[in-house]
């Protein structure tokens, strides 16, 4: 397309600044005319002009502000490429695609309080090589695939990255792996085969010393979003938003799909199940799609729909699609994101065969395809309640590697998976045409167990088979193998609150003076007000710091110093008394306790302490393991008051090795810590490494490095901070003030007070409250440096007055989340008694050995649990900074929930006992 000449774009300027009516009255008199305004092509842009965000930009790039290290809308693709690649040629096409084409070199800024696209005009490109050729195949295959998912799990910065990155892995001289990873904030899924089409042009060209077979694009990304917002206007928008309106009116908010446990504990973490039909069942659903005059797409949304209804019982049954929404010649093969979220609606009954639903979903795609030009988000806006995007299809026509034709080369795909997803179900499926139709089903494993995701697999391909057996059969009456629980959600829920009713079993009364006092304590420490000597403390809701409080208690009365870790050997009154009636016996404060003894022939998990320097937290990790994995803790030495031997991360850690030596004298050895306990257990690794021992599994549960955090600056932090709030603050409140709504008003009064206080300050960093002083938001025991790992607002240059504004108010938000109040100095901070101060000492002690630990390059793996809660305006690491210290690569798994509260999931103990598995499998 040629640029408009100065009348052409004069006219275009003067129909974008029409009125609404006047737009209006100008389409009747052209359409009268048997003329229409989508003659007019979309203009080059003029170099002044400030580029906006398209519509598809502006969502992505908000929900970049809210989670600032999120990898989440990565998209990497990965090729195993055989026969002699050309390395400085293939760096070379690589640059010249970024090159010609903008959106890759595309940056988001702030001007004018608008989110602006800036072009770079100079650029470097992440263009890598790594040789693997001194490996083994299988061993240089192995590093490639996890580099390669570390690679693709680097968060872009959309305010300075070029958004394309290329790593070359060489296996041998004539074997590689191709990684690209690129963000949906440049590319959709058709931008994907273009540029792969456009590199291998490339390339080729390159190679003969000809390029003028790849001519340079008409326009570019940034020409269609000025157009966009200039000529989208309220009423091109109208007839859309009424179709719309009416297409999802009385649909449900949220289907009730099978899931095991609430949504508010799910997080980005998928699990993935793949399948195949085969060619023979796909060339009958194709024949079967001829004859209905439907495509396989169309035919696989009603497949999918019925499944779910099947599943849920439910008759409104909407499902997301994402469309390329290229319905102009000018960008049908421009790179950048066009794409489209659309709602597909189907109606269920029990008269329905499948002819009819196949009908139904035809004529419901086709006018969705009308209206396709409507901004899912400008629809939400529009809408009183939107369904939720809860299920996603995806249909593709060929696989990645066939868009990647490089001469004398054979490419293959290679599988890269970012292992998240924001979809609770997403059926991939691709179908060339010809031979099997393949995909998969991805979800969220937090949500779904891997059995119910095979059984709808399985169901997916009886269906297929039974319809393209007799497609006039109802519905009702197809029998399928797998019938899945649709009220499962509800019995685990109803489950769950059976487990707390049996908590609070029946009563026996205690018949000693020292069960009647400790009756007394567990009553008002535990509030339980009815309390049997046959209880056990961890089933009525008793933790770590519960369980400080309460042994403080029993030292005033009894004027007896007790170990916590007795919990584990005696965690009833009946067994606790007994304890303390022994007054003669020395109890002993070893740093090693047995947590649970398991199998003697299985090797055992040694955990370090966290910041609470017991090992209580790791009850629930042992009892989810199974009773037949042996978990040994380490608790810290001067629990009973007496200084610490050793005042240092290396002697500590030494200190440990023999603890753990004297149940195991030689390795392999399992080694896991929390916090803190993180890194002396990372250390240990490294000392039993140089004594030649072998370390199968170290896993880190919520570890920091001393890069791992840092503070954003105040609008990404104050949106990050609100985010936080609803994400995490506010259902639990809301849980309470349901239960107790005398207490909204008052809370409400207060909360807005004091925010009403931030807000009245002149500068940012006024307001000091006593309380910060001892709790110093997050202690230095979680940190890996001397400063505060939660900078102030002070320490971050504020360039407005709304800017500082935006830090404090962020800044209440931290000081009232879980991570202000997870140390023994503000968990404990009003308690004098001799545990407390114990705990508070070591604090002390364990920081300055903190601030002087500095965690080397280590030759072994990493498997890092991460809480998927992190803290609010604080952009962290995906890897918590250990992947340019773990040599051997990092694995990583995010636990819903925060810092402690992870360690009560049975996930983390699913995929813990998963690598333990693999570690003593290999």
């Amino acid at each position: 397309m040629a640029t408009l000449t100065t009348k052409e774009r004069n006219l275009f300027q003067s129909l974008v600044r029409l009125s609404t009516e006047q737009r209006q009255l100008f389409e009747l008199l052209l359409k009268k005319q048997g003329e229409d305004l989508a003659q007019f092509a979309i203009p080059k842009r003029m170099t002044s002009e400030l580029i906006p965000l398209s519509y598809s930009q502006e969502k992505i790039w908000t929900i970049a502000q809210l989670t600032p290290d999120s990898f989440v809308d990565n998209v990497p693709v990965a090729f195993h490429v055989s026969g002699e690649l050309n390395l400085p040629v293939f760096e070379k096409s690589v640059n010249l695609l970024i090159e010609r084409n903008e959106i890759l070199r595309t940056t988001c800024t702030i001007r004018v309080r608008q989110p602006i696209q800036t072009v770079m005009t100079t650029f470097k490109p992440w263009v890598e090589t790594i040789d693997l050729r001194n490996f083994t195949r299988e061993e240089g295959l192995e590093r490639a695939a996890n580099r390669a998912k570390e690679i693709a799990q680097m968060p872009f910065d959309l305010s300075q990255d070029v958004l394309f990155r290329a790593t070359v892995f060489c296996l041998g001289e004539q074997e590689f792996i191709i990684l690209l990873v690129t963000h949906q904030f440049a590319i959709d899924g058709l931008s994907v085969r273009f540029l792969l089409q456009e590199l291998a042009t490339l390339y080729k060209a390159i190679l003969v010393g000809d390029r003028s077979s790849l001519p340079e694009p008409n326009i570019q990304y940034a020409d269609f979003a000025v157009w966009q917002r200039q000529w989208f206007s309220d009423a091109i928008f109208e007839p859309q938003i009424t179709y719309w309106k009416k297409q999802l009116s009385s649909v449900p908010s949220q289907l009730q799909l099978p899931i095991y446990q609430s949504r508010q504990f799910a997080t980005l973490e998928a699990g993935c199940d793949k399948f195949e039909f085969s060619p023979t069942l796909s060339d009958k659903l194709r024949a079967l799609c001829r004859q209905q005059g439907v495509t396989s797409f169309m035919a696989f949304v009603a497949l999918f729909q019925i499944i779910i209804h099947r599943c849920t019982l439910e008759n409104e049954i909407s499902i997301g699609t994402i469309i390329s929404n290229r319905n102009r010649s000018e960008i049908e093969k421009v790179v950048g994101n066009f794409a489209n979220n659309l709602l597909l609606r189907t109606t269920f009954s029990n008269d329905l065969n499948f002819g009819d639903v196949l009908a139904k979903v035809r004529e419901t795609i086709l006018d969705a395809y009308t209206y396709q030009d409507l901004p899912f988000q400008r629809l939400a806006e529009s809408l009183e309640s939107l369904p939720q995007f809860q299920v996603l299809l995806l249909l593709r026509d060929s696989t990645t590697a066939q868009n990647l034709d490089l001469p004398a080369l054979h490419v293959q795909d290679f599988p890269v998976d970012l292992g998240v997803t924001r979809m609770e179900l997403n059926l991939d499926i691709t179908d060339s045409g010809k031979g099997s139709i393949f995909g998969k089903l991805e979800y969220k494993s937090a949500l779904f167990e891997a059995s119910t995701i095979k059984q709808i697999l399985k169901n997916l391909q009886v269906l297929l088979e039974r319809v393209t057996e007799n497609q006039n059969r109802k519905i009702a009456d197809i029998v399928l193998p797998e019938t899945i629980d649709c009220s499962l959600y509800n019995e685990n829920l109803q489950d769950k609150l059976a487990t707390a009713q049996i908590s609070s079993k029946q009563c026996v009364a205690p018949t000693t003076e020292i069960e009647k006092e400790l009756v007394t304590i567990w009553a008002e420490i535990l509030g339980h007000p009815e309390v049997g000597i046959h209880n056990n403390f961890f089933e009525l809701g008793g933790h770590s710091l519960l369980a400080v409080k309460l042994f403080a208690e029993m030292e005033k009365r009894f004027g007896k110093n007790l170990p916590l870790s007795i919990l584990f050997q005696a965690p009833t009154i009946s067994q606790l008394a007994d304890v303390v009636r022994r007054t003669e016996e020395t109890v002993s404060w070893s740093p090693l306790v047995t947590i649970q003894a398991g199998d003697p022939k299985k090797l055992p998990l040694f955990c370090v302490h966290g910041a609470g320097f017991n090992v209580l937290i790791y009850r629930d990790v042992a009892l989810n393991l199974g009773s037949d994995q042996p978990v040994y803790g380490l608790q810290a030495r001067g629990l009973d008051g007496n200084r610490p031997v050793h005042l240092d991360f290396e002697s500590i850690a030494s200190d440990y090795i023999r603890e753990v030596q004297s149940v195991q004298p030689e390795g392999p050895y399992m080694i896991g810590g929390l916090s803190n306990g993180g890194c002396i257990a990372f250390e240990m690794a490294q000392q039993l490494h140089a004594q030649g021992q072998e370390v199968i599994l170290l896993a880190l549960f919520d570890t920091y490095t001393p890069d791992a955090i840092a503070l954003l600056p105040p609008l990404p932090r104050f949106l990050s901070s609100v985010n936080y709030l609803r994400q995490h603050m506010l259902p639990p409140y809301l849980l309470k003030v349901r239960s107790q709504p005398h207490i909204l008003l008052s809370e409400l009064q207060t909360a807005l007070g004091a925010i009403r206080k931030v807000l009245q300050q002149s500068q940012a960093g006024t307001e000091v409250l006593n309380r910060e002083k001892k709790r110093g938001l997050f202690s230095k025991v979680h940190t890996q440096k001397s400063s505060s790992m939660f900078a102030d607002p002070e320490d971050f240059s504020a360039s407005s007055f709304l800017e500082q504004k935006l830090a404090q108010i962020s800044k209440y938000i931290l000081q009232r989340s879980s991570w202000a109040f997870l140390t023994p100095s503000t968990q404990l901070e009003e308690m004098d008694d001799v545990i407390s101060t114990n705990l508070k000492n070591l604090e002390e002690i364990y920081s300055k050995g903190q601030e002087t630990y500095n965690p080397q390059p280590y030759s072994g793996r990493i498997t890092v649990f991460k809480a998927g809660e992190t803290p609010p305006g604080h952009q962290v690491d995906t890897q918590l900074g250990w992947g340019s210290i773990a040599q051997a690569g990092v694995e990583v798994f995010e636990i819903p929930g925060n810092h402690t509260s992870i360690m009560e999931t049975k996930l983390l103990a699913e995929k813990l006992r998963l690598c333990i598995e693999k570690a003593v499998g290999n």
